[in-house]
């Protein structure tokens, strides 16, 4: 049985260490993400980056990739164009839809101006550098492996069964390199 004195000595110990966590935890808050440092990264992490107003594109690892942002409705969304729609079997439109929920995770296979993207779309302000760079490299991969893998590279969220995985369900669009 613990004394009166340990007991009030281990209390201390637990809101020391309480607080010392708290601050370690403001310390370790990332600065706001605003679209100079949206660019800043981009720059830093990819290559051929292009700016004209709200627009940026680049390419990672030879994918093309662009940013739309609009930082008075603090919204962002990567954006990378596939394949034409027309050129895709219904099949493997529904086997983007199960991956979007299995294996792309934080991208999404999306439908827009009659062509097949991998997208990222999410609130300017709360990203950070790190997330950011993740959701580049999962657009870029998502983008590579339609068609085939349908996965974003980072995760794969259990549940799907193995007959159920995404298979192949198209060649390769030989125009632009990606399936």
């Amino acid at each position: 049985m613990k004394s009166p004195t340990q007991g009030s000595a281990l209390r201390r110990v637990t809101i020391t260490l309480l607080a010392m966590l708290t601050l370690l935890s403001s310390f370790m808050v990332s600065a706001k993400m605003t679209p100079e440092l949206m660019l800043q990264t981009i720059r830093d992490y990819t290559d051929d980056v292009k700016q004209e107003g709200n627009l940026i594109g680049f390419s990672y690892k030879g994918i093309p990739v662009y940013c739309i942002f609009d930082a008075n409705a603090d919204r962002m969304r990567f954006v990378s164009p596939i394949i034409e729609v027309e050129k895709v079997p219904q099949e493997a439109l529904i086997v983007a839809l199960q991956a979007n929920y299995h294996s792309v995770l934080d991208a999404r296979y999306a439908i827009g101006d009659g062509l097949v993207h991998s997208v990222f779309i999410h609130p300017l302000s709360p990203l950070s550098v790190a997330e950011l760079q993740s959701a580049i490299r999962q657009v870029s991969h998502a983008a590579l492996t339609f068609g085939d893998e349908y996965s974003s590279g980072e995760l794969f969220f259990p549940g799907q069964s193995q007959q159920n995985q995404p298979t192949p369900a198209q060649p390769k669009d030989k125009d632009s390199g990606k399936g």
